[in-house]
């Protein structure tokens, strides 16, 4: 058993780079910030269910100001706690609070203190004015402390405490599991509101008379910055505090993830990352590995706790199994993984649903995801742009990436990128492949090939774009990267989107040392991004130009090899005309015939006249194209 994210903190490096989101212009902040994560960990969940199916016996909205103590003692500037009905801080949205009305917001005005050295701490507190008498309404002190947020964390500490006797306060809850720069705009870990639930049973003893509550805001956390900006918070709002009794059995779905991330992963060669996409033939190497942590919020032990998976394909189950079964203690996390694994037979879309049961909780909420078995397209994000990195800037020219792991040896043969919206048609991009070597204990990242410049075209913002390697790559096992990267130039910059959450470690950015300085360390440098960036590898020669599941998915070639006899089959294709054009690999054009499908066609190319080798077969429509290798024998 462990607390919840102990095995993700055993994985993360010392420096720790995350991305900051600009709400209003959608593109990532250009600079970072280290982060050293702490091996305290907060007794709290963060969920979208309630712990506990009573009314609450204690609650506040904020509507009467008088219910709370505001100290601010020592404020430099603006900053500290405040309650009114709207959100002051420069970096916040409005808060979408169950109440609505007046909330209670840590805000700040970006001070800086003329002539200081650093460092300096100042804690800011808001702490409820009157105790509040849990066994004496309830009979034990099983309580729940539930309360909406929303915020961001930068250098500070937010903390969430409790005390029996007005005085000495204890911290049950703190934002240092939040990434540093981390906020919402409708994502984790601070959805807009989301809900936090809190068990202050192991804080406030058997048969307490009294306790208080108080949210404080420590600066300058941890106590090492010397710039005065750098102790600032972005801002946390919070709302609609309650306390309830906790319900006895509770079962909380805390993650889930289909790679085998935080148990899995150790028995593979690689290090258990979800695909979104995944080529056929590495799917067949490495299984889906099904995995969950599930949470336990309620007043007493889950006997009997394990995870469920079901996986589904075109409306049917295909998949079905289940974890070994444990006890989860109170307030405690457990991570858990299927018995079997799953090797999809096809390409197609692949949905995924991950429950928890007990001896006492029939079914828990349940988490699903989606993924794509494909004949080549290899993957991680979740193709709807949340965002951007710039790539080629003023200041100078980065790299993106993404590391991907090969379990059966391929040929890499081309980089396919999403392009922000904010491009300049006319920047050049080029893709890289790095080969990622962890032996040194660190990891080391070692240039394999690189792409012709592309010219960035107007119809490429905010759409997909494929850069091929003038020779395909023979990759064995292990792992790699593909990188965009871009040139210094005081015009023409770019950006490549991103989507979804990062693993630790797993997408990077590339500070070459021409004056951007993303963050503290010298250049060049490269620093880890927890968003993942829209940028694909490709395997083999089935390379499409832009993202089309139909096309992808339902294009069969039989046989191949062949001895030139090929059969094409095309199935529940988009109703459209589509060019069918052989080449072979020096672009010498061999069979050219225009078609027309309405959902189903099977076409015969005859190629037998022609030497053995490989060739190249191109199906284009206006929306899509996709390139098939075809080898002769």
């Amino acid at each position: 058993m462990k607390k919840i994210y102990t095995l993700l903190i055993a994985l993360i490096f010392s420096l720790n780079i995350f991305a900051q989101f600009n709400s209003e212009h959608r593109v990532l902040e250009d600079k970072l910030i280290n982060y050293v994560v702490s091996n305290d960990i907060s007794n709290d969940i963060i969920s979208n269910s309630a712990a506990s199916s009573f009314t609450p016996f204690w609650s506040s909205d904020f509507s009467n100001p008088s219910d709370w103590v505001i100290d601010n003692t020592g404020s430099f500037g603006n900053e500290g706690w405040s309650i009114d009905p709207t959100t002051d801080s420069w970096y916040l949205q409005s808060f979408t609070s169950t109440s609505g009305g007046n909330f209670a917001e840590l805000g700040n005005g970006d001070p800086t203190v003329t002539g200081w050295s650093g460092p300096i701490q100042v804690e800011y507190t808001i702490t409820t004015a009157n105790p509040i008498d849990i066994y004496g309404t309830i009979g034990s002190s099983n309580a729940t402390l539930s309360f909406e947020e929303y915020g961001a964390r930068f250098n500070d500490l937010q903390a969430v405490q409790v005390s029996i006797d007005g005085t000495n306060f204890v911290t049950v809850a703190d934002n240092l599991n939040y990434p540093v720069t981390s906020q919402s705009n409708g994502s984790n870990p601070y959805p807009n509101p989301s809900l936090r639930e809190i068990s202050l049973a192991p804080y406030i003893g058997s048969m307490p008379t009294q306790v208080w509550i108080r949210f404080s805001w420590t600066t300058n956390f941890p106590a090492q910055a010397t710039n005065p900006n750098v102790w600032i918070t972005y801002g946390w709002c919070i709302d609609d505090v309650s306390l309830t009794e906790t319900a006895p059995y509770v079962m909380e779905v805390v993650d889930q993830n289909h790679g085998g991330w935080d148990i899995g992963y150790l028995s593979t060669n690689g290090v258990g990352m979800d695909y979104t996409y995944k080529p056929q033939i590495q799917s067949d190497a490495n299984p889906y590995m099904f995995e969950m942590t599930l949470a336990n919020l309620g007043a007493q032990p889950l006997h009997g706790i394990r995870m469920n998976i079901d996986v589904n394909s075109g409306g049917m189950n295909v998949f079905s199994s289940s974890s070994d079964t444990t006890t989860l203690p109170v307030m405690d996390t457990a991570s858990y993984l299927a018995n079997q694994t799953f090797a999809p037979l096809s390409t197609g879309q692949y949905d995924m649903s991950f429950y928890g049961s007990s001896n006492n909780v029939p079914m828990s909420d349940v988490a699903t995801m989606t993924a794509y078995i494909t004949d080549t397209i290899y993957g991680r994000d979740n193709n709807n742009a949340g965002g951007a990195w710039r790539v080629g800037r003023n200041c100078g020219g980065l790299q993106l990436a993404n590391k991907f792991d090969v379990y059966a040896t391929d040929e890499i043969t081309s980089i396919s990128a999403h392009v922000a919206d904010y491009s300049i048609p006319g920047a050049f991009m080029y893709g890289i492949l790095y080969e990622v070597d962890t032996t040194g204990g660190t990891s080391t990242y070692i240039p394999l090939a690189q792409t012709d410049d592309y010219t960035i075209q107007s119809a490429d913002r905010d759409n997909w774009v494929t850069i091929g390697f003038t020779q395909a790559y023979n990759a064995t096992p292990g792992m790699y990267m593909v990188a965009i990267g871009g040139y210094m130039h005081p015009l023409d910059t770019f950006g490549i989107s991103v989507s979804g959450d990062a693993e630790p470690t797993m997408s990077m950015i590339y500070d070459d040392g021409s004056g951007c300085d993303l963050g503290s360390q010298t250049a060049p440098f490269w620093y880890w991004v927890s968003n993942t960036p829209m940028i694909r590898m490709n395997l083999g020669y089935e390379v499409p130009n832009s993202i089309n599941s139909n096309i992808i998915n339902n294009i069969k070639m039989s046989p191949n090899p062949s001895k030139g006899n090929i059969f094409v089959e095309f199935n529940n294709m988009e109703s459209d005309s589509y060019k069918l054009v052989v080449t072979d690999v020096l672009g010498k054009e061999v069979f050219n015939e225009e078609i027309y499908i309405n959902s189903y066609l099977s076409k015969h190319i005859d190629l037998t006249s022609f030497s053995r080798g490989t060739y190249l077969l191109k199906v284009s429509s206006l929306n899509s194209s996709i390139t098939k290798k075809i080898i002769l024998e």
